[in-house]
């Protein structure tokens, strides 16, 4: 290949560098955490603003490495006297600078499509605003029922704004039913063994949390140092069902504990 047509395949694969493709990711990050940072004022769950904030920064460190390839082009165009490639500063826009909009983020239908994935159903939703607490007893009778088409419905009408503040009903709720089952405060080693009898009780109604996803909100409900992930509404949907299969747990008072103990001690 002689050096003329070497120097156009290199100007051509410079031209063809994904700057723009990087530009409208970065933006709907920006969208995405605008989204998120609203959800958050109303949750006590973690939602994921700074794994969010951290993919961000991974790609401002990839747009960074593309500038610079860029600029070795340059260099060995220059070396080889074909003249100079595609200049850098328009190859590579700063952060901020006027890119085409990309479309804005729905979180109303990203519920809606969460929600039928996570309960392994459809339909659109029908939106409508109730209060935090009424969704949460609605959703904890239809999980007491078993209902599962009741439970996906409500919980996709309700939308991502009353959403996300279910943990914070649930958990209180699912701590103290753990104490009230084990006669003690739960711990680590607990979470095991509630997960294995709540699992099937939950997938019933949520088919796709697995059981890992059960055992983070065991843990976070009791408060063990596990966050719940970085899904608003896998953790909101598991919620008031782990709620309802924690009531079915026997409970034993902390003497019938002290008992079952000291009989293992003589065994």
């Amino acid at each position: 290949m002689d050096v003329a047509a070497l120097a156009g395949s290199l100007k051509a694969l410079a031209a063809d560098l994904p700057f723009p493709a990087f530009d409208t990711a970065d933006a709907r990050f920006e969208a995405a955490q605008a989204e998120l940072r609203e959800a958050a004022r109303e949750s006590n769950a973690e939602v994921g603003l700074h794994k969010l904030g951290a993919a961000r920064e991974r790609l401002d460190a990839a747009r960074t490495r593309l500038g610079e390839a860029v600029d070795a082009i340059d260099d060995y165009l220059a070396a080889i006297g074909a003249g100079a490639g595609p200049a850098p500063a328009a190859a590579a826009p700063a952060r901020g600078a006027p890119s085409a909009a990309p479309a804005p983020v729905d979180p109303r239908q990203w519920w809606t499509d969460r929600v039928n994935e996570l309960c392994d159903r459809s339909g659109d939703a029908e939106p409508e605003r109730v209060p935090p607490t009424r969704l949460f007893n609605e959703l904890l009778k239809a999980a007491g029922e078993g209902n599962a088409d009741a439970y996906c419905k409500r919980l996709r009408d309700a939308g991502p704004e009353t959403g996300v503040k279910l943990p914070g009903l649930a958990w209180p709720l699912v701590r103290s039913l753990a104490a009230e089952h084990l006669g003690r405060n739960p711990n680590a080693s607990d979470v095991p063994v509630l997960r294995d009898k709540c699992v099937a009780k939950v997938r019933a109604l949520v088919p796709k949390a697995e059981p890992l996803h059960v055992a983070e909100a065991l843990a976070s409900a009791c408060t063990l140092g596990v966050g719940t992930g970085d899904d608003a509404a896998r953790t909101a949907a598991i919620g008031p069902v782990l709620v309802a299969a924690m009531h079915r747990l026997p409970r034993q008072g902390p003497k019938d504990e002290h008992d079952r103990t000291e009989r293992r001690a003589r065994t």
